[in-house]
């Protein structure tokens, strides 16, 4: 969790803060920096640290606690909404990409979600059974269509036809407000759905 109105910092950073190279804050200050600055709650790959507490640690200071009352607009990572939703990261994952949920923010290599869009999602009638952490089941779980592989097809076919611009996976990003990499999915996802219209139509 990055608490609300305080900056993350990684190791690399923290060594930028201090006004070394990562190298050098390795090897001469990364043990006492560790035991005086615990990693932000949830926070790994990387570990980030409280930027309030890391520049008091370098002035000498006493590590000032982080905040303990919950903020609608702290960030979480998807384990932790998943912990208020009551599933696993991975169906908070999948949700975003189908609109069940926000589809978060990219902060320091991983997407993110303010406690506010954890709590809306826990409240949501669901659309699907999502897998609770701890299952045994297995079994592949049900996933409803993704109307935005429609509409994408639709967009594609128009593009083909000439009927509008070029679509590619800046635009889809944009259009939806995902990542780059969820707009190529979805295109791929189109394009399979696009061609196997088209094979049907010719049988």
């Amino acid at each position: 969790m990055i608490p609300h109105g305080r900056p993350a910092l990684d190791l690399d950073s923290v060594a930028r803060r201090a006004g070394v190279s990562p190298a050098t804050f390795d090897r001469n200050h990364r043990k006492a920096f560790r035991a005086a600055v615990k990693p932000l709650p949830g926070s790994k790959r990387p570990l980030l640290y409280d930027a309030a507490q890391v520049d008091a640690h370098l002035s000498g200071k006493s590590v000032p606690p982080l905040p303990t009352e919950p903020d609608p607009s702290d960030l979480l990572t998807d384990a932790e909404v998943g912990a208020i939703v009551g599933v696993t990261a991975s169906t908070i994952r999948y949700d975003a990409t189908t609109g069940l949920i926000a589809a978060g923010r990219e902060l320091h290599g991983r997407r993110w979600w303010t406690r506010a869009e954890a709590e809306a999602r826990a409240t949501r009638k669901p659309q699907y059974k999502g897998r609770t952490p701890g299952a045994r089941d297995k079994t592949p779980r049900s996933r409803r269509p993704d109307q935005r592989v429609d509409e994408i097809a639709a967009e594609l076919h128009q593009a083909a036809a000439g009927h509008r611009g070029p679509v590619n996976a800046g635009v889809i990003a944009v259009q939806y407000g995902v990542s780059t990499r969820t707009a190529e999915r979805l295109m791929a996802k189109a394009r399979a759905a696009g061609q196997g219209s088209t094979e049907e139509s010719t049988t």
